[in-house]
């Protein structure tokens, strides 16, 4: 596998990524082609109509893993201000050519490292499709939600999207890969629920973090936020609860969590 030749050498890779996934952010293709690539996919409107529910007044809106600026071309004209951030040059680059209309303003910047922002300052905050699940190290996911909390009023809210360990289960390569995650929860391995990727857009070697009900919902109540609502995915005619029931635990490719700092 090549890397991008301006790839930094690992010693100056930014904190919580990969070189794999430095490639995949770097690439020029991808993202003149993310928002064609996506446009069919349910979760593509179903997450927008979520915010929409839940954002429900005029404020500041922080979007992680802003990517081409979905929320700000929904939001913004609707007179929210939006501040998109990613670490992408080339996906941002795809988002400030858009011809947005309504306060909105995109900065690079690592969704770890929230220091340009002021603590208490934001209303709302986004972070859509697979960008929390990008960050494979548990220590990386506990400091990303406590610099939201941090960045986050006092009753804002958080709006996250994650995938469903359980959607692993198909085929035989996707059991044996369940049973042995299983395997690495049971033995408090380091690495568990972090799976290997098909090879994406001639990219490989991609891994994606995925969650449990259990440890998601055990991870917000750590960083000291409260469930509001959940949207379980994967059937149109499903409905928001707090709680997913038993089956949508298990059935459900990933999960919609309205939570608020408390």
């Amino acid at each position: 596998m090549s890397f991008n030749s301006s790839s930094p050498p690992d010693w100056l890779m930014p904190e919580g990524v990969s070189k794999t996934q430095w490639e995949y952010i770097s690439n020029e293709y991808i993202a003149e082609n993310y928002d064609s690539s996506l446009k069919d996919n349910p979760n593509f409107h179903q997450d927008l109509g979520f915010l929409e529910k839940h954002f429900n007044k005029t404020g500041i809106i922080l979007d992680l893993g802003c990517g081409t600026g979905r929320v700000a071309e929904f939001f913004a004209p609707k007179n929210y201000k939006v501040l998109g951030v990613d670490l992408s040059k080339p996906m941002l680059l795809q988002a400030k050519n858009k011809e947005i209309k309504g306060p909105h303003l995109f900065l690079r910047a690592n969704m770890l490292e929230l220091s340009q922002l002021s603590s208490n300052s934001i209303n709302y905050s986004s972070c859509l499709f697979s960008s929390f699940g990008m960050l494979l190290d548990q220590q990386h996911r506990i400091q990303m939600l406590n610099e939201i909390f941090r960045v986050l009023k006092p009753g804002g809210k958080l709006i996250l999207h994650v995938h469903n360990m359980w959607s692993a289960a198909k085929g035989l390569k996707g059991y044996k890969w369940l049973a042995l995650d299983l395997i690495r929860r049971l033995s408090r391995s380091t690495h568990f629920g972090n799976k290997l990727l098909p090879i994406h857009q001639g990219i490989s070697g991609l891994t994606l973090h995925l969650f449990t009900w259990k440890e998601i919902s055990t991870l917000l109540k750590t960083t000291n936020f409260q469930i509001i609502e959940t949207l379980p995915l994967g059937n149109l005619s499903w409905i928001a609860k707090q709680s997913p029931s038993i089956d949508k635990k298990f059935f459900a490719h990933g999960f919609l969590i309205s939570c608020n700092k408390v």
